[in-house]
């Protein structure tokens, strides 16, 4: 039986080894006024004279993106996908355009276990895109009267 001072000293010794290996948190929740205050900030600089510009197909700019539940599902639906990750492309209508119209694709990600892995995630699955953008398709937290 270890005593209460061997015990310690493994507390001590496990407690700060866990911590290197524990994964931080991808996301954290945000009260709505944060993310109104956010969305908004984005929406000036975006639409501001020397800003991205970031516009959609119908040259409106761009608040964000729609992600369908049925898609998110059979992502998620793969019990080794962890999360979803989410990459900005050209959209496919504009190719060449010197303008700023893009599309969202996202895809099912897992834990990247390969020795000297580059990415800590590797994306599995099927690749969504033709993703609808906002305005367009939007939930109410980018509205400016909701």
């Amino acid at each position: 039986m270890k005593t209460r001072y061997e015990l310690h000293i493994l507390l001590f010794i496990i407690g700060p080894l866990s911590t290197l290996t524990k994964k931080p948190t991808m996301a954290s929740i945000i009260d709505p006024e944060s993310a109104k205050s956010l969305i908004a900030e984005y929406k000036k600089q975006n639409a501001a004279d020397g800003g991205p510009g970031i516009t959609t197909p119908d040259k409106q700019f761009l608040h964000g993106y729609f992600l369908d539940r049925e898609s998110l599902e059979h992502l998620l639906s793969n019990p080794k996908v962890v999360g979803v990750s989410l990459h900005f492309a050209k959209h496919p209508d504009h190719i060449g355009s010197p303008h700023n119209h893009f599309t969202m694709l996202y895809a099912g990600a897992e834990p990247n276990t390969t020795s000297n892995a580059t990415t800590t995630h590797i994306n599995t699955g099927p690749i969504y895109g033709n993703t609808p953008p906002c305005p367009e398709v939007c939930g109410s937290i980018s509205s400016d009267n909701s």
